[in-house]
């Protein structure tokens, strides 16, 4: 049973590594226009809590892109 909770935990955090790359040098632009000229060391510091909260801004970026 907990090898199987750290299996989905650990698929959760690459997922989010994934995306938050991803997140953090493209699709932050369109969710914050201040965030467009920000310096890398601003992106290192947001991928963190980019790769935790994964599922709730890929739900604005899509929402974002729909609206649009």
């Amino acid at each position: 049973m907990l090898s199987l909770i750290l299996t989905i935990v650990a698929l959760y955090l690459i997922a989010g590594f994934l995306f938050a790359l991803i997140f953090v040098f493209h699709w932050v632009n369109q969710l914050d226009e201040q965030a467009v000229d920000t310096p890398i060391s601003f992106r290192l510091i947001i991928l963190p809590a980019s790769m935790l909260f994964w599922p709730y801004l890929l739900y604005r970026v899509i929402t974002k892109k729909n609206s649009v």
